[in-house]
């Protein structure tokens, strides 16, 4: 069932939108993918589907290849790995602040840790799926997130998100599941992250400007600044959130306890967890985190660097393949 409810529109099959490319990233699902992506590209290929390949071969690869072929021709582009691969291909939509084809569409195999993405889209993990997909292109236009924040060695960098940003206990946990091995599925390899950064975590003075309008300075667990309602390998975070109203769902972990986090992590899973006196739902456009503590950034399952950061979101701002 389709979780995200909306309408669709076709735009035909695929002699409308001929030139298609997959971006493989063949070090997700722990390396599975470039062993099981031959036989995947052959039944693909065997449906009756043009399909171009191009394989990554280090980070942030996807994000220039994603570029060329678009500048190339290239109408849909396939994201086949996690959900950081999907964010790269995102990014590579983009050119100095504008898409380089409005027309183009992201469609999306997922294959890694926490596919969180897919869970708020209704879009199923397997081969078959992705061929149906293609076969019979259905699109929906979705809202895009831009993140100013602090890479690591200092410098000022900014990039687009489709799901999910999070400063203070989701970026470090994220920091700790991309730091080992992913054998464990997404489930459980962020259940026990996020269990083992619980122990260790400390809440932090935040400082958060919601549209210039709601201004918060306290001690916090987490400010999430959601599009999708998903991360962390399952977690309903943002259960009222939707990806084309052109709002984020800002949730705020307040200045929760270590029993009080663990306590409450089944609900968080289920999405029921809005109602606790601790935790705030705002809405907005435009959002700037500060502290004079560091806390760490994710964007859609990667951790590029820290705050000050500073959000804005791009109404319907992709179009991706249902």
């Amino acid at each position: 069932m389709h979780i995200y409810q909306k309408s669709f529109n076709s735009f035909g099959g695929n002699e409308v939108y001929k030139k298609t490319i997959a971006i493989v990233n063949p070090s997700s699902s722990n390396g599975n993918t470039g062993k099981e992506w031959p036989e995947f590209e052959k039944t693909i290929k065997n449906s009756g589907i043009d399909l171009d390949v191009k394989h990554t071969e280090y980070p942030l690869h996807a994000t220039g290849i994603t570029k060329d072929a678009l500048k190339s021709g290239y109408e849909v582009i396939v994201s086949v790995g996690g959900d950081g691969t999907m964010n790269e291909v995102l990014n590579g939509f983009f050119e100095e602040g504008k898409q380089i084809n409005e027309d183009a569409c992201l469609a999306i195999l997922s294959r890694g840790t926490g596919c969180d993405l897919i869970r708020t889209l209704g879009i199923e993990k397997s081969v078959d799926s992705l061929i149906e997909i293609l076969k019979n292109p259905k699109t929906i236009t979705c809202d895009v997130g831009l993140c100013k924040f602090i890479e690591y060695g200092g410098k000022k960098s900014e990039r687009y998100f489709l799901n999910i940003s999070d400063v203070g206990i989701g970026g470090e946990t994220t920091y700790r599941v991309n730091k080992r091995s992913k054998l464990l599925k997404g489930f459980l390899s962020f259940l026990i992250a996020s269990v083992n950064t619980i122990v260790l975590y400390k809440n932090k003075i935040l400082e958060i400007n919601i549209d210039d309008k709601i201004n918060l300075n306290e001690k916090l667990n987490s400010i999430i600044i959601a599009n999708g309602r998903y991360f962390g390998g399952g977690m309903e975070v943002a259960p009222l959130a939707k990806m084309d109203d052109g709002l984020f769902d800002i949730i705020i972990l307040g200045n929760l306890n270590k029993l009080e986090l663990i306590s409450n992590l089944p609900k968080i899973y289920k999405g029921t967890h809005l109602s606790h006196p601790k935790i705030s739902r705002y809405l907005g456009k435009h959002i700037k985190v500060r502290s004079l503590d560091k806390a760490l950034v994710e964007l859609d399952g990667e951790q590029p660097g820290t705050i000050d950061a500073e959000y804005d979101i791009i109404p319907k701002g992709i179009k991706i393949l249902v």
